[in-house]
């Protein structure tokens, strides 16, 4: 076994598969692995941190969740390991937050990417509260003063806004919107397609806008604008996907997937990307309210019926420009 590029002769304990799932089970730290190219989680554990109950695991998977709980100091340590951690990099931080009788909580992230499977980072979750009251207890007797930090609390998770874009005064004879809808319902044959998703991804601009068709999305409002960090469009071109399958969007780590989804109840989606000169400008998804409805052997056949709707997105973009 090596360790940081030694080799290391110490020979490993011998432990039963039973053992070690006792172990993972009985550790107290919330022990987690993400499949990095998918975004996905799974949480290896029951273990529940006391001051944060029912959320614990929430607080791994949704980004807009912590942020709802972290200070801006707190949350820039805790956006640079999950930074870290989709570079593969091993990472560390420790941080606050105000758990649920109100009293601030110590929390550490660990993790590091598995020797095992390189697609894999394994991290777990650790309540530290008793080591770092004694640490700060020990500085403070030295130091003979007591530092005083005033914590804002929100209540509730906040998705990025999104920023409604404007077409002006022109008029285009193609609507996006209607040619998504004519798809969809072609898609609609298919048991696994509750809702349809049209990407217009401008990368440069940070920007990608979002036309829907579906039930799910029959209350969202065309055009609607995120940002490019965090989505669909961005993993692909991170981790140079061909395309991309969710099998359950509750497993997911994507800011998106808890913003656009999951408060719709699509559980599983596949994503295909389409380029224009090498450079990532259109995402359709293809969406289910069931988990695990797409598969690799299918992607084909989705393929056949998108293709017609990416001709008229080119025609679109065309007269876009024309226009403006």
């Amino acid at each position: 076994m090596r360790q940081n590029g030694i080799e290391n002769t110490e020979a490993t304990a011998t432990i039963s598969k039973k053992d070690l799932l006792s172990f993972v089970q009985d550790f107290q730290a919330v022990l987690w692995r993400v499949e990095i190219p998918r975004s996905r989680i799974e949480i290896l554990n029951d273990i529940i941190i006391e001051g944060l109950g029912e959320y614990t695991h929430l607080f791994v998977k949704n980004a807009a969740f912590r942020e709802s709980l972290l200070e801006p100091k707190e949350k820039k340590r805790v956006d640079i390991f999950f930074e870290n951690m989709k570079e593969y990099n091993a990472a560390t931080t420790v941080f606050r937050v105000p758990g649920k009788s109100g009293e601030f909580i110590w929390l550490k992230l660990c993790g590091t990417r598995s020797s095992c499977d390189p697609d894999y980072y394994h991290g777990c979750l650790v309540d530290v509260t008793d080591t770092a009251t004694q640490a700060v207890a020990a500085m403070e007797e030295k130091n003979g003063h007591v530092a005083s930090d005033i914590a804002e609390k929100y209540a509730s998770a906040k998705p990025h806004a999104a920023v409604e874009l404007s077409q002006g005064d022109h008029e285009y004879n193609i609507d996006i919107a209607d040619a998504l809808n004519e798809t969809y319902a072609r898609l609609q044959a298919q048991e696994s397609c509750d809702a349809l998703l049209f990407s217009d991804v401008h990368i440069r601009k940070n920007m990608v806008t979002v036309y829907f068709s579906g039930k799910p999305f029959e209350m969202e409002k065309q055009g609607e604008s995120y940002l490019y960090a965090g989505t669909v469009a961005q993993d692909i071109v991170r981790y140079e996907l061909d395309y991309l399958i969710v099998d359950d969007t509750m497993d997911s780590i994507k800011p998106i997937d808890w913003a656009l989804f999951v408060p719709q109840g699509i559980r599983s989606y596949y994503a295909k990307p389409y380029y224009v000169r090498g450079v990532l400008r259109s995402v359709l998804v293809i969406c289910s309210k069931r988990k695990s409805m797409y598969t690799n052997r299918h992607v084909d056949s989705y393929n056949e019926i998108l293709e017609p709707f990416m001709q008229t997105v080119r025609n679109w973009r065309r007269q876009t420009k024309a226009s403006s």
